[in-house]
């Protein structure tokens, strides 16, 4: 009796084996995904653990065949609980970082266990979870810059990760000078780095509402400060078609003073020209919206995020902060609006697109 149930349980572990093998066989390169994290006081992220043994489980396989068709078309599936629906999961993207980040309503550590994510890990560097008051974010570290393209139905929702190539006939990387700690120049209580981030918000709006094909990116929306480094590595990690970078303009001893104008900074070792063209562009487009002072276009070749950019580049000194004048309009609404849609425009005529 005894060598009878040992016979029948070997019987049922190498069937069991086999079903599993057959099947991980039809659905050539999927993988599952489960994170196992611990909470902790500062809601650090802990990196996730792959669990391959699921792909063991008959049931699972089961399911999984079941998906096939939808799996072949995509590259990954997150399975929503019953009480969540696809409309309220959120999606964000940094584009700086590498990462996007998906955040569900209402999960918590145990949900990669009750609802393995399964699909192919091509393109992603590893997969955290971040607890949050009400919800719980998917983290996803890629090891490029890559869209997010999604599809949801009642039940699942299903992710790809298109190049940017793929998707825009266009591509071009806009920089907000400082940030953060790093004021850049500061008179009568006004920074630099705000003024390069409202001109830039502005510029995004436009790009938003013009429906051109072309994806804009942009090294920062907020008061952050990315390295030099992070910053051109954007645009030549994106193999972007333009870099323009926003900038406003001081004396040399920062005082106040009757100094005032626009100019425009570009790659003189450029050797097919093509900064050089670009920063006329602006400098062409800043005056005529604008109306202010030429102070022509400069070498730029010292600066870092120009000297490494592997595409044409400019650097926009908008006006002087140091004029009292012109530090008004640039604190005006209506003349940062001149101001992004000139630099717009001069894109536009660069990427040759009427």
């Amino acid at each position: 009796m005894e060598r009878r149930v040992v016979s029948w349980l070997t019987f049922c572990v190498m069937a069991s084996v086999a079903l599993g093998s057959s099947l991980l066989c039809a659905v050539t390169g999927l993988h599952t995904f489960a994170l196992r994290f611990e909470s902790a006081s500062d809601a650090a992220m802990e990196r996730g653990e792959s669990v391959l043994a699921l792909l063991r489980d008959g049931s699972q396989m089961l399911e999984i065949s079941e998906q096939y068709d939808m799996m072949q078309l995509h590259q990954l599936r997150l399975e929503l609980p019953a009480n969540v629906t696809a409309a309220s999961v959120e999606y964000a993207e940094n584009y700086m970082d590498r990462t996007f980040t998906i955040t569900i309503p209402g999960i918590g550590s145990t949900y990669f266990y009750d609802f393995p994510m399964v699909g192919s890990p091509d393109k992603i560097v590893d997969v955290y979870y971040e607890p949050r008051e009400t919800s719980g974010c998917i983290i996803l570290e890629m090891d490029g810059i890559y869209e997010l393209s999604t599809i949801a139905d009642n039940r699942y929702i299903y992710l790809d990760f298109p190049a940017p190539r793929e998707r825009y006939d266009y591509l071009v990387v806009v920089d907000a000078g400082h940030g953060g700690k790093d004021v850049g120049a500061y008179k009568k209580e006004t920074a630099e780095k705000d003024l390069d981030l409202e001109i830039l918000l502005k510029m995004k709006e436009i790009f938003e509402t013009d429906g051109e094909n072309i994806g804009v990116y942009y090294t920062r929306t907020d008061d952050s400060n990315p390295s030099l480094q992070a910053r051109a590595a954007l645009a030549n990690d994106l193999g972007a078609d333009l870099f323009l970078s926003i900038h406003n303009n001081s004396t040399a001893s920062g005082r106040m003073s009757g100094i005032h104008g626009t100019e425009v900074m570009y790659l003189v070792s450029d050797a097919t020209g093509g900064s050089k063209d670009f920063a006329q562009k602006i400098l062409d487009h800043l005056l005529k919206e604008l109306g202010s002072e030429s102070k022509g276009l400069v070498a730029g070749d010292e600066i870092y995020i120009i000297r490494t950019a592997q595409m044409p580049v400019a650097l926009a000194e908008i006006g002087f902060m140091t004029n009292a004048e012109e530090l008004a309009l640039l604190s005006s609404e209506d003349y940062q609006q001149k101001a992004a849609q000139a630099m717009v425009d001069a894109i536009y005529e660069s990427l040759g697109i009427e």
